[in-house]
Parts: C-alpha cells; sequence; structure tokens
C-alpha cells in the first residue's frame, strides 16, 4: 500500500516528470540527431541514464530530505521500520526506472526503428544496477540536505554524476581534457558499463576485467556513503 502511495506521488510531481521523462527522451532526440555513427545501445544507455540520474538526484533525494524524520535508531522497532522504508524505496526506485527504461526505449523503437534485441535485456539489467547505484546516493543526499537547498544544488549534482558515465570517448572527442575526464571515469562504474555495453554491441566476449572493475568500482563507491549516513535522527530547520 505505502509503495503504491508512493508511486502515485512521484508519478503526480512536475519534477519527476520533467527531470525523469522529459528530458531524457529530449537527450535522446538530440544525440541521435547531432552524433552519427555513436553505438544506437550507448545512445540508448546515456539517455537513459539521464533519467535515472533525475530521479536519483532530484526527486528521489528530495523525497528523502522530505521524510528525514523516518530515520531514528534509538530502538529496535524503529531500525526495523528503517530497513521496511529504505526496501519500499528501493522497489520503487527500480520500478520509477524501469519506467524512464520503457518510455525511452517507446520513443526510440517509434520514432528512430532502435532494434530491439537479446543485448537490450543484458543492458537494462546493468542499468537497473547503476539505477541502484545512483539512488544510493540520492539517499545519502537526502538524509544530509534540506529540501531548500537539494532544490538548488540538483541540477549541478544531476551534471556531475552525468560526466561520470557519458563516454566522451565515443563522440570522437579528444585533447588532453578529455583524457583527463577519461581516466577520472575510471574510478566509477558507469566506464565500465559503457565497456561492457560496446564489447555486446560489437558481438565479443565481455571481459573478465571490466565485470570485475564494474562490481569492485560499484562497491568502493558507495563504501564512504555508509560512514555518511547518520546514526542517530537528524532534526532539520524548517
Amino acid at each position: 500500500m505505502i509503495m503504491k502511495i508512493q508511486l502515485r506521488q512521484v508519478l503526480r510531481n512536475k519534477r519527476f516528470l520533467i527531470f525523469t521523462i522529459f528530458v531524457p527522451v529530449i537527450w535522446y532526440i538530440f544525440i541521435y540527431n547531432v552524433q552519427k555513427g555513436i553505438v544506437p545501445n550507448i545512445m540508448f544507455g546515456i539517455a537513459v541514464f539521464i533519467g535515472i540520474i533525475g530521479n536519483s538526484m532530484a526527486t528521489f533525494s528530495k523525497r528523502i530530505s522530505s521524510n528525514i524524520e523516518f530515520f531514528s535508531f534509538e530502538s529496535k522497532f524503529t531500525k526495523y521500520s528503517v530497513k521496511r522504508y529504505l526496501l519500499d524505496q528501493t522497489i520503487v526506485q527500480v520500478v520509477l526506472n524501469t519506467l524512464i527504461f520503457l518510455v525511452v526505449l517507446a520513443v526510440a523503437v517509434a520514432l528512430f526503428k532502435f532494434q530491439i534485441t537479446g543485448e537490450l535485456a543484458i543492458q537494462f539489467f546493468l542499468l537497473t544496477i547503476m539505477g541502484i547505484y545512483f539512488s544510493m546516493i540520492g539517499f545519502v543526499v537526502g538524509v544530509r540536505l534540506e529540501p531548500k537547498i537539494i532544490d538548488t544544488v540538483s541540477f549541478p549534482l544531476i551534471i556531475l554524476a552525468a560526466m561520470t558515465v557519458i563516454p566522451f570517448a565515443s563522440f570522437g572527442a579528444e585533447g588532453s581534457f578529455m583524457t583527463i575526464i577519461s581516466k577520472i571515469q575510471m574510478i566509477f562504474p558507469g566506464y565500465y558499463y559503457s565497456e561492457i555495453i560496446n564489447a555486446i554491441s560489437a558481438s565479443k566476449a565481455i571481459e573478465l576485467k571490466d565485470l570485475a572493475l564494474f562490481v569492485g568500482t560499484f562497491i568502493l563507491n558507495l563504501i564512504p556513503l555508509y560512514f555518511l549516513v547518520p546514526k542517530t535522527k537528524i532534526i532539520k530547520s524548517n
């Protein structure tokens, strides 16, 4: 019941519709018309990522911040409530990210003849994992920042997060600055997601190194976030 209410509230939220439905569709149309020769699945993945990141950094973090009273670790009952709340929110996020995936896919197929193949199932799984990754970041932002601050910083956070996953090398971007950006991206799982999708799209075997680094960077990136989650209830000013 709680999850249904949450989903209904989010789907009625203009912020969600703008940041996570409208913007990724526009991004896909823009990239398709401007950048030629990009692997179709990479292009599709970038658009979905924009929606997932917007959902995590703008919508989800604001929702967590507005419901901060849930996060008190003073009793076993409260701990159970927090765990159940987080589980419900994770499921809601997976459902919303799936919706983003399907909307962008529908536009890609209907307007640009995007091919649906077995590779898409693997890509959906990886994007779901990345959705959980960004949702965890959004959760920490939500418990640490007030709603008004999130309204201010959500867009810059979306841009920074997008910089970690957009494969600029696929766009033909060159130069020392782009080389530095690519090196920085290797710290994050989005880089290895692109390597895996490139391999699949080229009908090549997925390298064990890329898979291991995808999992490894996913875990290592999230470890510091654990220590940023407060162990006692946070009281935020109105």
